[in-house]
């Protein structure tokens, strides 16, 4: 059995000795501190190590990882094993360091509970994440979903099962706790793409396995339509769709029956489009698959006037046809034109 697992980086007994003139005392941190590291034998290669919480390192590994020292509140975490979970071996390139130079370091100071996120604190993606990297476009909705999602747990007016809210109790946490190391930089200041990349792969993994939390596959679909349908308001197109895949790779995650049971709100539509249809008015751009797609359901809903008087609330994004072993057939397949795959997600909401 290795010895490692259970221990963060199973330092070398040199890193240990040092580890206080590093600057991260155990009891006092300060937490984000990071400094180059050479942890040999594990790795033959410097890297970045953080000084953060142990509550921090058991939420990021899932209880796999924790402080050496375990009356210590801090701890150094090697980047290897933060963001890999590898406790020996090669040292990647995002994580490589040269002693000899100093570490990017910070533009914002930002206080220690940035770096140890309890789920509880919906501000933390403005007071934290916002603050230390400011994005605009698909990152700021990012950071606008997490909030929303957070803040359902505390919303009076919604009605959820004392499961669904110990699901969204652990989630909200967890997605927080998967955005933390964007928060310490090593070499170089993650992109806007990367923290929106960062945020949207943690989506499926946060639903289906919380740390210390259900999971969403234990709850009634309806329970997961009612909070799908709940934080509509914060999806944009296109990057909705990133939102609404992990949504399906989530239910497909859960088993046949759940997924069967998501499947009941889905529709497919097979239309044929010209490419003349795509420019946006009054811009000269050109509208997206996703775009086009959610303006042809939305005028199919005006005349039904689906948002307004009736009940029916619904989503729509466009598929890419190589996921349908045979396209939708419609009377008009032999006329000119693309085909475009419209999925449809409607459902029955209280107005």
């Amino acid at each position: 059995m290795n010895p490692c697992l259970f221990q963060v980086a199973c330092l070398s007994f040199i890193f240990l000795a040092i580890s206080d003139t590093l600057g991260c005392d155990r009891d006092t941190g300060p937490a984000g501190v990071a400094h180059c590291i050479l942890d040999t034998p594990y790795y033959s290669k410097y890297q970045c190590g953080t000084c953060l919480t142990n509550d921090y390192i058991k939420q990021r590994s899932k209880g796999q990882h924790a402080c050496r020292d375990s009356t210590a509140t801090y701890c150094y975490y090697q980047c290897m094993v933060e963001r890999y979970g590898l406790d020996r071996g090669p040292v990647y390139d995002v994580c490589l360091c040269d002693p000899s130079r100093p570490l990017l370091q910070p533009s914002v100071i930002l206080p220690a509970s940035c770096y140890s996120p309890d789920g509880t604190d919906c501000d933390w993606y403005r007071q934290c994440l916002a603050r230390m990297l400011p994005c605009t476009g698909q990152a700021e909705y990012a950071i606008s979903y997490g909030e929303k999602f957070c803040n359902l747990y505390t919303d009076s007016t919604l009605e959820f099962s004392q499961q669904a809210l110990q699901w969204i109790d652990a989630t909200r946490r967890c997605l927080q706790v998967a955005l933390v190391p964007v928060l310490h930089l090593c070499q170089v200041q993650p992109t806007c793409d990367e923290i929106k990349t960062m945020a949207f792969e943690s989506h499926v993994p946060c639903y289906v396995d919380p740390y210390q939390g259900t999971s969403v596959c234990s709850l009634a679909p309806q329970d997961w339509a009612k909070i799908f349908w709940t934080i509509k308001s914060s999806f944009l197109p296109p990057t909705f769709v990133e939102t609404f895949e992990a949504s399906l790779l989530t239910a497909f995650d859960c088993g046949l029956i759940w997924s069967t049971q998501f499947a009941k709100y889905l529709y497919t539509l097979g239309v044929r489009v010209w490419e003349s249809f795509r420019k946006k008015r009054g811009t000269g751009g050109i509208l997206s698959d996703d775009e086009l797609a959610h303006a042809i359901v939305l005028d199919i809903s005006l005349p039904f006037q689906w948002s307004e008087e009736s009940t029916i609330d619904w989503y729509a994004f466009a598929v890419n046809t190589s996921a349908f072993l045979e396209p939708p057939t419609t009377p008009y397949a032999d006329l000119p034109g693309r085909l475009l795959i419209i999925q449809v997600i409607t459902a029955f909401v209280s107005r």
